[in-house]
């Protein structure tokens, strides 16, 4: 009788705290969030466009286009876990490219070779980032921010407008299909990184330091963790996934374009914050970051098929970062 008589004087700011609380349990479980999401979009796409989404060409498309920002995003994940994240990576992803279609297309090495100098190129990239933070002590956005420039000035330089084209042996390693989906190379790479990447994270002692670094660094150093190590080593894992996504962007066209990565960053860390990772760091998942991807994928796929201009797919993947940011820092505010 006294739970009827609860329920009948409930008041608007019981309810609405109930309301409040189902949404935190929500954006705790991210994962589950965002796969509800993402099927939901799913099926709604494949009712309103059958002829154009529910297509075996469409979903290839979609799988091979998300494969270069899923790769950049286990990386930016494992930055934002440990506190940090990297800006420049759309430069470090252009430059690699580009230096493997010079050694390729213009030294005419073996494609092995260049594919190799490529993924080399965005591993310095990124130990020069790193150092720059953890040596030299530069907070990371004005650090990143600086090698972004730098990065795609030396883009410029190396190839002036680009290497076109590079060589069939080459860009054989980007277009090479598996027999029965038929999706090219690109995706299942990414798919291996985020295979890895889960299970390293997920896993292992060493990987799971991360996570205290990024949620109180002090605290790490004290109890004997790392902290400036564990940085460098982010960044140079950074670094040589943006190099991987770089030379596979520029086999599968055969051409190391300069322009290539342009704006990726954007779409990489909304991708990123909004399949879990904090901006404080600390928290986040490989899955949580994929699935962001999808779902991001997605709503671009939907706005190609209804010829939306390229502007304002930027405009929507804006509103969905600081839809995300705005959750981190709900969710933050939920726990105290």
């Amino acid at each position: 009788m006294a739970q009827v008589h609860e329920m009948i004087t409930e008041t608007p700011q019981h309810r609405e705290s109930a309301i409040l609380r189902i949404v935190r349990k929500l954006a705790d479980s991210r994962e589950l969030t965002l796969f509800m999401l993402v099927l939901l979009l799913a099926v709604a796409m494949t009712i309103a466009y059958p002829n154009n989404f529910a297509t075996a060409a469409n979903i290839r498309a979609v799988l091979l286009n998300l494969a270069p920002v899923g790769i950049l995003v286990c990386g930016m994940m494992l930055l934002m876990i440990a506190g940090s994240f990297d800006l420049s990576c759309g430069s470090t992803l252009a430059l690699s490219g580009v230096w493997a279609g010079v050694v390729a297309g213009w030294w005419s090495w073996p494609a092995e070779i260049a594919l190799l100098v490529g993924i080399l190129v965005g591993l310095v990239a990124g130990l020069i980032n790193g150092l720059i933070v953890t040596r030299i002590g530069i907070n990371a956005l004005i650090a990143t921010l600086g090698t972004l420039t730098i990065y795609r000035s030396l883009t410029y330089v190396t190839a002036g407008t680009g290497v076109t084209p590079i060589s069939d042996a080459f860009a054989a390693y980007g277009r090479a299909a598996d027999p029965f989906f038929r999706v090219q190379s690109p995706f299942w790479a990414m798919l291996a990184v985020v295979v890895v990447g889960a299970w390293l994270i997920g896993r292992t002692r060493f990987f799971r330091q991360f996570y205290f670094v990024g949620g109180n660094a002090r605290a790490a150093q004290l109890s004997g963790i790392r902290v400036d190590h564990l940085t460098l080593i982010a960044f140079v894992i950074m670094g040589g996934l943006a190099g991987l996504a770089g030379v596979l962007g520029a086999a599968r066209l055969n051409s190391a374009v300069v322009n290539a990565g342009v704006g990726i960053e954007l779409k990489v860390i909304t991708a990123t914050v909004l399949g879990g990772a904090s901006l404080k760091g600390g928290e986040g998942t490989i899955l949580g970051g994929i699935l962001g991807v999808l779902f991001i994928a997605l709503i671009e796929n939907a706005m190609i098929i209804n010829a939306i201009g390229v502007f304002w797919q930027g405009l929507v993947v804006g509103f969905v970062l600081l839809f995300a940011v705005s959750l981190d820092r709900f969710k933050s505010a939920g726990r105290h």
